[in-house]
């Protein structure tokens, strides 16, 4: 064998192993796709889709939450819902057009109520017994509408939940962490500046109206300062500080004094409880 030969051989040996080397570590294909990645921030549209998602968890009547039918509380769901548009069709809330704000009823004694990004509001039998007049559920409802007005709600679920399993919910990528997320809603527990924020909001809102403005005080007085407070007050505690906080911003000229509505609310609501 020539020595012409044997470099040229040797030269393609060379570059054969090069190759393969080279193609030895390269990543699979595969790893180049990106799956399951979380989003950082959640728009309102995502906020909608996720809210959704929930409520067709909660209103599904095989999965427990045991909504009342609207159809078989018609009078009921009518009057609450119309006191829901009345609170949420004004300039202070600004996700008024693009949020579907309206209200279910759940069967359940716990005295609770809960909101999720979109605007659907859950409200439990127990805590409609345990009210006492229209002033404090109209109180109470815009409390909660000011977590879902603003980002507070769906920062709080990004804490609470993590970035990447509300974006399986937005994807539908999971059944299961939607039911979690709709099980736990109700038991998120918030700041106190944030709850503080909620209070000055829902008044800003009621004091517009003919409602008694300390309705939600009201709540707060009784059932924030037992020794085993609300199941509603343990999500957004009671102190003094935020007592005192609200007294100053209802005052003298919140509303209407004592227009508690009292009757209309046995009438339209509690009559027609199950």
């Amino acid at each position: 064998m020539n020595k012409k030969y044997t470099t040229l051989l040797s030269f393609y040996l060379s570059l054969f192993i090069l190759i393969s080397f080279l193609g030895s570590c390269r990543p699979d294909t595969k790893d180049d796709l990106i799956v399951g990645k979380a989003k950082d921030e959640f728009d309102m549209d995502d906020q909608i889709k996720i809210g959704d998602a929930i409520d067709n968890i909660i209103t599904n009547p095989t999965k427990g939450f045991n909504p009342l039918p609207e159809e078989d509380y018609q009078e009921m769901y009518t009057h609450l819902n119309m006191l829901m548009q009345q609170l949420t069709n004004i300039i202070n809330v600004e996700r008024r057009d693009e949020f579907e704000w309206k209200i279910t009823v759940l069967d359940n004694e716990e005295v609770n109520t809960f909101i999720t990004p979109s605007g659907h509001l859950y409200i439990h039998t127990g805590m409609l017994e345990y009210i006492k007049g229209e002033h404090e559920l109209v109180g109470m409802i815009a409390h909660e509408v000011a977590y879902a007005d603003s980002d507070i709600l769906i920062e709080k679920m990004k804490n609470e939940y993590g970035a990447k399993n509300l974006s399986k919910v937005l994807s539908n990528e999971s059944n299961e962490i939607t039911l979690n997320i709709a099980n736990t809603l109700k038991n998120l527990v918030f700041e106190e500046e944030s709850i503080e924020s909620a209070d000055e909001f829902s008044t800003s809102i009621i004091c517009q109206f003919a409602w008694d403005g300390n309705g939600l005080l009201a709540i707060l007085e009784r059932g924030g300062g037992a020794q085993k407070p609300l199941e509603w007050l343990q999500s957004k505690p009671v102190n003094n500080h935020r007592l005192h906080h609200l007294e100053d911003l209802t005052g003298e000229d919140c509303g209407v004094l004592d227009a508690t509505f009292m009757e209309r609310y046995l009438d339209k609501i509690i009559h027609n409880l199950p």
